[in-house]
């Protein structure tokens, strides 16, 4: 039988106990990510066994199929079997049903993870457009000043003066929220007439109550948090607001409600968070970038595993660029990603078994082919093996280290390969490619000399293990 993203999704929607039973279905790049009414029906093994899924990581509760790519058709057909709506309107984009479960972290990095997942590609886009940009100055010698090159600039940078709108768009489609209602609130928040009145000294009130001047330029939270309370006072209007009235009471009251409170708490609490947590990681950088190298280098691919990597891009790696045109924290973990396919390599390089050779070789190559998208071959070779995986860990963290020391950055939200250097060059680059040089020759050698049992070659297709 031809495997198709149809018949992927009847798949998964068997094996998770029916359509009635999946609460929200999202994806990001590799993965399909959903959530259940009543996860007792759900048929692990089964879910692990469709065709196309690499593995299935559980992080709270979501449960995240590991696709690689075309992961958006899956995703569609799999929304078509649960009357989801297929855009925003005031609606979310995909089934929700029951009430999640969990604690309360692991429901928020979900959601947050849920809400960046759809902005990835937009990400992406703006990142090459910047790396275009820079090829035409540094390689091909354009002036900075050409307005060609300049315009290629503020396409990418448009994202980041946006980031908090596109972000208000995917939470209100998460939440339910009215869409258009949350882009006029997101609106104020980044209007430049809100911070005119801050101009000269200002000291702007609404309703007595005083402002606090912010800059959201990059940020995520202050979206976030708006469209939740937004979600919810929609909600309860539409409760008590008699049917014929619903039109327009609704979304008027509930302007005229949350976007004081956005302007007034929740945007400059949304941004205060965010910024804690950009300067908690700035400090342990400034303290030691070879230290904060290592951790984060070493801990990547664990963060992939459970989905936070995009979290952290999104709340650290973004703000970063939008603020200082740079990030050189999170981007420490760009030699590990090479490491991963080093790995693989090695695995090749040392199997006696003909098809885990070949397998290795395959999964490595269409890794570093696809811009080290490195599910492939971390899913299929070096977790499957173990002490590969491991040994992508020792790497990654020699790697980070190295990258750290010599402060290199990047200027763009994009993973370091071979098509994005450009956006790696500048400060430190030469560091980068060593760091990323040596933790991949170490993680070959350990892979390679060290070993690792070929008889988990049929080793069930979890990534529970290492997580």
């Amino acid at each position: 039988m031809t495997t198709t993203p149809e018949t992927q999704a009847d798949a998964i929607v068997e094996a998770v106990g029916g359509p009635d039973n999946i609460r929200t279905a999202t994806n990001c790049m590799t993965r399909v990510r959903l959530t259940f009414v009543d996860e007792s029906k759900i048929d692990d093994d089964a879910l692990k066994q469709v065709p196309g899924v690499m593995t299935v990581v559980k992080v709270g509760e979501q449960y995240q199929l590991v696709m690689g790519g075309g992961v958006d058709k899956v995703r569609a057909a799999i929304t078509d079997r649960t009357g989801a709506a297929a855009d925003g309107g005031g609606e979310a984009p995909s089934v929700t049903r029951g009430q999640p479960a969990g604690n309360p972290f692991s429901r928020l990095i979900g959601v947050i993870a849920e809400i960046v997942s759809p902005v990835i590609p937009a990400l992406l886009a703006s990142a090459f457009v910047k790396i275009v940009a820079v090829i035409c100055t540094e390689i091909v010698g354009i002036s900075d000043t050409n307005s060609t090159v300049q315009i290629l600039h503020l396409i990418a940078d448009s994202l980041y003066y946006f980031f908090p709108a596109i972000i208000g768009w995917s939470a209100a489609r998460k939440f339910g929220a009215d869409v258009a209602i949350g882009l006029i609130i997101v609106g104020l928040l980044m209007n430049p007439g809100l911070a005119a009145l801050f101009a000269d000294g200002g000291d702007p009130s609404f309703l007595g109550l005083p402002l606090t001047e912010v800059d959201y330029w990059g940020s995520v939270l202050p979206a976030v948090l708006s469209m939740w309370v937004l979600s919810h006072v929609e909600r309860f209007l539409r409760k008590v607001v008699p049917d014929v009235a619903r039109s327009i009471v609704v979304p008027f009251v509930s302007l005229l409600v949350v976007a004081p409170i956005a302007v007034l708490a929740l945007g400059p609490l949304g941004a205060w968070g965010g910024r804690a947590l950009v300067d908690v990681f700035q400090s342990l950088y400034d303290f030691s970038p070879i230290l904060a190298g290592a951790l984060i280098g070493g801990t990547w691919q664990l963060l992939i595993i459970f989905g936070m990597h995009i979290v952290l891009l999104a709340l650290i790696t973004v703000p970063n660029i939008a603020t200082f045109g740079r990030d050189q924290v999170i981007m420490t973990h760009a030699a590990s990603l090479f490491c991963q396919i080093a790995a693989g390599l090695a695995v090749a390089a040392r199997a006696k078994d003909p098809e885990i050779k070949k397998n290795a070789f395959t999964l490595s190559i269409t890794s570093l082919l696809a811009g080290n998208v490195i599910e492939p071959v971390m899913y299929g070779v070096n977790i499957k093996y173990r002490r590969p995986f491991y040994f992508v860990l020792v790497g990654g963290a020699i790697g980070g280290a190295i990258t750290g020391a010599t402060f290199a950055g990047t200027t763009a939200p994009v993973a370091f390969s071979f098509y994005s250097i450009p956006a790696y060059m500048g400060a430190g680059f030469a560091g980068l490619v060593i760091g990323t040089i040596v933790g991949s020759v170490v993680t070959f050698a350990l892979t390679y000399f060290v070993g690792f049992d070929e008889t988990l070659k049929n080793s069930q297709r979890t990534g529970d293990r290492v997580a």
